[in-house]
């Protein structure tokens, strides 16, 4: 994403979605696990969920949770539409 088209969006934001952009274009669109979300953007998972949160509830990405604490993400629409 431009600098421009962020309008303000936090940068952990930002960096999420371009993280999951990326890899849904490299993988097809298959989920990604949080503990490689977490690494790829370094971010703490507690952080990487707070923002997942958001996200989900504005029907960006969709998030599954495991009763084991691990979990997958992936965007909610696939990527080019």
């Amino acid at each position: 994403m431009a600098d421009e088209a962020d309008h303000g969006l936090p940068p952990e934001l930002v960096l999420v979605l371009d993280t999951l952009q990326a890899d849904a274009e490299r993988s097809g669109g298959a989920p990604l696990s949080l503990a490689r979300l977490s690494k790829r953007t370094q971010l703490r998972m507690s952080t990487l969920r707070r923002l997942l949160t958001a996200l989900e509830e504005a029907g960006v990405v969709v998030v599954v949770s495991n009763e084991d604490g691990t979990g997958s993400v992936q965007l909610a629409l696939p990527p080019g539409t």
